[in-house]
C-alpha cells in the first residue's frame, strides 16, 4: 500500500468513525468528509501534520475524489454552529501528501456537542457545492500509542 493511502486509512478508519455514507456525490465527484475527536489520532500523526490532540479538540477532513478517482485541490471554506446557533469559522488547510490532496479543520468543542457543518468546496470544471451534516462529538482520552 502506498504512503498516501495508509495515512488515508490511519486518519479515518483506525479511528473507527468512518461510515460508508459519509460522501456526496457532485458529478463526477465525491467529496468524503468526517468530523471526529482529535484525540483519536497517534501521537505520530498529530506531529506529522503538526494537530493537537485534546479532549475538547476536534477535526473536520474534507477529500474532494476527482473524475480520475483522487484527491484533487479543491477551494474548501466553512464554518459550524452549536447548539445556541453559535457560528465558528473553520479554517482549512491542503495537506499533499505525495500527491493525495486533502483538507483539514481543527476546531474546540463542548462534550456531548451536535454541531452542525456547513462547508463550500469549490470542484474544479464543476463549481460550488455545499456540504451540510451534524456530528455529535465528546470528549476522549488521548490514544495510548504502543
Amino acid at each position: 500500500m502506498s504512503r498516501p493511502g495508509a495515512v488515508a486509512i490511519t486518519l479515518v478508519l483506525a479511528l473507527g468513525l468512518a461510515k460508508a455514507d459519509q460522501f456526496e456525490r457532485f458529478g463526477d465527484w465525491q467529496v468524503h468528509y468526517i468530523a471526529f475527536n482529535a484525540s483519536l489520532l497517534s501521537a505520530e500523526i498529530a506531529e506529522r501534520y503538526g494537530l493537537v490532540r485534546g479532549r475538547n479538540k476536534g477535526l473536520v477532513n474534507v477529500t474532494a475524489i476527482g473524475p480520475a478517482g483522487r484527491g484533487e485541490k479543491a477551494k474548501v471554506e466553512g464554518s459550524f454552529r452549536n447548539l445556541l446557533d453559535q457560528r465558528t469559522r473553520l479554517d482549512f488547510r491542503e495537506i499533499d501528501d505525495a500527491g493525495t490532496i486533502y483538507y483539514l479543520a481543527a476546531f474546540d468543542f463542548d462534550e456531548g456537542e451536535n454541531l452542525r457543518f456547513e462547508i463550500s468546496i469549490d470542484l474544479p470544471g464543476h463549481g460550488s457545492e455545499t456540504l451540510r451534516f451534524q456530528q455529535p462529538l465528546y470528549f476522549e482520552r488521548p490514544r495510548e500509542d504502543p
